[in-house]
C-alpha cells in the first residue's frame, strides 16, 4: 500500500509541478537488488520539493544542474522498463548550467530497489569547458528511494561515459550523482 501511496503522490505532483513522471510499481530489478549506495547518495531532494539535482565532475569540470517547479523540465518513466530524460521539451530551452540527460534500465523498479543503468546519452552544458561535447552514458546505478524525507525519489549516478553518441569514443572521467521528485 505505501508503495501506491507514493505512486500517487509522485503522479499527482508531476501534474501539478510540469514535470513528468510515469511510475508503476510492478516490477523487480534486474539483479534483485536493494537499498544501495546510490539511494542514500548526495544530493538529495526531500518529497514535496519538486526539485531536478545533479551534481558531479565531468571531464575535470564541475557540473552543479539544480532545478524547482516550475522550470524542472524533466521526467520519468518506471512501467515495465525505465527511462529518466532531461529536457522533456524543447520548447523551454535549458539553461545555460543545465544539462542534457537520458538513461534507462531494463525492467521497471520498486521503491528500494536499484538497477544498473543500461545505456543513455548526455549532451554538456554551456557552462562546461567542452560545451555541447556529447558522449553516451555506459555506466551507472538509479534507484526509487522507499521511506524517510526522500520517498519515492528516483537517485541516481552515472560512473562512466565515453565519447560520441554512439559510444565508441574512449571512457571519460565522470562522477555525476542525482536526484528527482
Amino acid at each position: 500500500m505505501a508503495n501506491m501511496l507514493g505512486i500517487l503522490r509522485a503522479l499527482g505532483g508531476c501534474l501539478a509541478a510540469g514535470a513528468c513522471s510515469l511510475l508503476v510499481a510492478c516490477g523487480s530489478s534486474d539483479d534483485g537488488a536493494t537499498a544501495g549506495g546510490v539511494l542514500a547518495q548526495a544530493p538529495h531532494c526531500p518529497t514535496g520539493t519538486d526539485a531536478l539535482k545533479i551534481e558531479g565532475t565531468i571531464a575535470g569540470a564541475a557540473i552543479t544542474d539544480s532545478r524547482t517547479t516550475p522550470n524542472i523540465n524533466a521526467g520519468q518513466e518506471n512501467f515495465t522498463s525505465g527511462k529518466f530524460y532531461t529536457p522533456v521539451s524543447t520548447l523551454a530551452p535549458l539553461a545555460s548550467n543545465q544539462l542534457a540527460l537520458t538513461f534507462t534500465w531494463p525492467n521497471s523498479l520498486f521503491f528500494g530497489q536499484t538497477s544498473a543503468i543500461s545505456g543513455g546519452d548526455l549532451t554538456l552544458p554551456a557552462t562546461h569547458p567542452q560545451a555541447g561535447a556529447k558522449y553516451c552514458v555506459s555506466k551507472g546505478e538509479v534507484g526509487f528511494v522507499d521511506g524517510g524525507s526522500e520517498d519515492g525519489v528516483l537517485k541516481f549516478v552515472i560512473s562512466e561515459v565515453k565519447a560520441g553518441e554512439d559510444c565508441s569514443g574512449a571512457p571519460t572521467v565522470v562522477d555525476l550523482r542525482g536526484c528527482f521528485e
